[in-house]
Protein backbone atom coordinates (compact mmCIF):
# COMPACT_ATOMS: atom_id res chain seq x y z
CA UNK A 1 0.00 0.00 0.00
CA UNK A 2 2.59 2.54 1.19
CA UNK A 3 3.99 2.04 -2.47
CA UNK A 4 0.55 2.89 -4.30
CA UNK A 5 0.35 5.89 -2.12
CA UNK A 6 4.29 7.60 -3.06
CA UNK A 7 3.78 6.66 -6.76
CA UNK A 8 0.64 8.49 -7.10
CA UNK A 9 2.33 11.58 -5.09
CA UNK A 10 4.93 11.28 -7.82
CA UNK A 11 2.35 11.10 -10.67
CA UNK A 12 0.82 14.65 -9.40
CA UNK A 13 3.93 16.32 -9.09
CA UNK A 14 4.86 16.05 -12.10
CA UNK A 15 1.37 16.88 -13.75
CA UNK A 16 1.85 20.46 -11.95
CA UNK A 17 4.63 21.27 -13.57
CA UNK A 18 4.85 24.06 -16.13
CA UNK A 19 4.65 21.96 -19.59
CA UNK A 20 7.36 23.46 -21.86
CA UNK A 21 6.68 25.21 -24.97
CA UNK A 22 8.13 23.48 -27.98
CA UNK A 23 7.13 25.96 -30.40
CA UNK A 24 8.18 29.74 -30.53
CA UNK A 25 6.22 31.88 -33.58
CA UNK A 26 8.62 33.98 -36.15
CA UNK A 27 6.06 36.63 -34.89
CA UNK A 28 7.39 36.79 -31.08
CA UNK A 29 10.03 40.01 -31.16
CA UNK A 30 9.64 41.41 -27.84
CA UNK A 31 9.92 38.32 -25.51
CA UNK A 32 10.47 38.66 -22.01
CA UNK A 33 12.64 37.32 -19.80
CA UNK A 34 13.82 37.28 -15.89
CA UNK A 35 12.93 39.92 -13.83
CA UNK A 36 10.43 41.97 -16.45
CA UNK A 37 8.63 38.56 -16.09
CA UNK A 38 8.53 37.64 -12.70
CA UNK A 39 7.20 41.66 -12.27
CA UNK A 40 4.92 40.97 -15.21
CA UNK A 41 3.01 38.27 -13.74
CA UNK A 42 2.89 39.30 -10.73
CA UNK A 43 1.17 42.03 -12.43
CA UNK A 44 -1.42 40.13 -14.27
CA UNK A 45 -1.66 38.30 -10.69
CA UNK A 46 -2.50 41.68 -9.38
CA UNK A 47 -5.06 42.41 -12.37
CA UNK A 48 -7.12 39.40 -12.30
CA UNK A 49 -7.90 39.74 -8.37
CA UNK A 50 -9.00 42.99 -9.20
CA UNK A 51 -11.16 41.92 -12.71
CA UNK A 52 -8.92 44.12 -14.64
CA UNK A 53 -8.06 41.91 -17.47
CA UNK A 54 -9.02 41.01 -20.64
CA UNK A 55 -8.39 37.85 -21.76
CA UNK A 56 -8.65 36.09 -25.05
CA UNK A 57 -8.18 37.04 -29.11
CA UNK A 58 -11.89 38.31 -29.18
CA UNK A 59 -12.02 40.59 -25.84
CA UNK A 60 -8.95 42.13 -26.12
CA UNK A 61 -9.38 42.67 -30.05
CA UNK A 62 -12.16 44.39 -29.05
CA UNK A 63 -10.69 46.84 -26.00
CA UNK A 64 -7.98 47.42 -28.62
CA UNK A 65 -10.13 49.06 -31.23
CA UNK A 66 -12.52 50.78 -28.55
CA UNK A 67 -9.12 52.56 -27.62
CA UNK A 68 -9.18 51.19 -24.00
CA UNK A 69 -5.32 51.88 -23.13
CA UNK A 70 -2.93 48.75 -20.65
CA UNK A 71 -0.50 46.48 -21.98
CA UNK A 72 -0.94 43.42 -24.01
CA UNK A 73 0.74 40.20 -23.44
CA UNK A 74 1.08 37.30 -26.18
CA UNK A 75 1.49 34.19 -25.70
CA UNK A 76 4.80 32.90 -28.03
CA UNK A 77 3.79 29.47 -28.36
CA UNK A 78 0.44 29.95 -30.40
CA UNK A 79 -0.25 28.30 -33.49
CA UNK A 80 -1.21 28.93 -36.19
CA UNK A 81 -0.30 32.27 -35.89
CA UNK A 82 -3.02 33.75 -37.74
CA UNK A 83 -5.04 33.65 -34.74
CA UNK A 84 -3.19 36.53 -33.31
CA UNK A 85 -1.24 38.11 -36.20
CA UNK A 86 -3.51 40.95 -36.39
CA UNK A 87 -3.02 41.95 -32.80
CA UNK A 88 0.90 43.56 -32.75
CA UNK A 89 -0.06 45.69 -35.98
CA UNK A 90 -3.57 46.87 -33.75
CA UNK A 91 -1.30 47.69 -30.94
CA UNK A 92 1.16 49.35 -32.63
CA UNK A 93 -1.34 51.71 -34.48
CA UNK A 94 -3.14 52.43 -31.44
CA UNK A 95 0.17 53.25 -29.31
CA UNK A 96 -0.66 50.28 -26.71
CA UNK A 97 2.53 48.58 -25.81
CA UNK A 98 2.74 44.80 -26.69
CA UNK A 99 5.05 42.06 -25.24
CA UNK A 100 5.43 38.18 -25.77
CA UNK A 101 5.59 35.61 -22.61
CA UNK A 102 7.56 32.28 -23.25
CA UNK A 103 4.44 30.29 -22.85
CA UNK A 104 1.14 30.34 -23.00
CA UNK A 105 0.73 28.37 -19.98
CA UNK A 106 2.74 30.62 -17.79
CA UNK A 107 -0.08 33.13 -18.63
CA UNK A 108 -2.76 30.96 -17.26
CA UNK A 109 -0.73 30.56 -14.17
CA UNK A 110 -0.53 33.72 -13.74
CA UNK A 111 -4.61 34.63 -13.88
CA UNK A 112 -4.68 31.42 -11.49
CA UNK A 113 -6.32 29.33 -14.04
CA UNK A 114 -5.78 25.66 -15.16
CA UNK A 115 -6.37 26.77 -18.84
CA UNK A 116 -3.84 28.34 -20.95
CA UNK A 117 -4.25 31.33 -22.08
CA UNK A 118 -3.13 32.80 -25.35
CA UNK A 119 -3.86 36.63 -24.97
CA UNK A 120 -4.42 39.00 -22.18
CA UNK A 121 -4.71 42.83 -21.77
CA UNK A 122 -4.17 44.27 -17.93
CA UNK A 123 -6.07 47.69 -18.39
CA UNK A 124 -4.53 50.72 -17.40
CA UNK A 125 -4.54 51.35 -13.53
CA UNK A 126 -6.66 54.49 -11.54
CA UNK A 127 -4.93 56.48 -9.72
CA UNK A 128 -5.98 54.81 -6.17
CA UNK A 129 -5.56 50.79 -7.50
CA UNK A 130 -3.35 48.95 -5.58
CA UNK A 131 -0.72 47.58 -8.89
CA UNK A 132 -0.26 50.96 -10.25
CA UNK A 133 3.30 51.16 -9.01
CA UNK A 134 3.92 47.66 -10.84
CA UNK A 135 1.89 48.41 -13.71
CA UNK A 136 4.11 51.58 -14.19
CA UNK A 137 7.31 49.57 -13.64
CA UNK A 138 6.19 47.06 -16.31
CA UNK A 139 5.29 49.60 -18.63
CA UNK A 140 8.59 51.71 -18.71
CA UNK A 141 10.54 48.20 -18.93
CA UNK A 142 8.51 46.96 -21.93
CA UNK A 143 8.97 50.74 -23.55
CA UNK A 144 12.79 50.04 -22.73
CA UNK A 145 12.93 46.68 -24.74
CA UNK A 146 10.45 47.10 -27.41
CA UNK A 147 11.45 48.16 -30.89
CA UNK A 148 8.73 49.77 -32.10
CA UNK A 149 7.58 51.99 -29.60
Amino acid sequence: MPKKVVEEEEVAEEEEEVKESLYTSPLADPLITDKLLARSLKLIKKAVSEKKTRRGVPECTKAIRKGQQGIVFLAADIFPMDVFAHVPALCEEKGIPYVYVKSRHELGGACQTRRPISLLMVMEPPADATYSKTYEQVASGVKAIHPYL
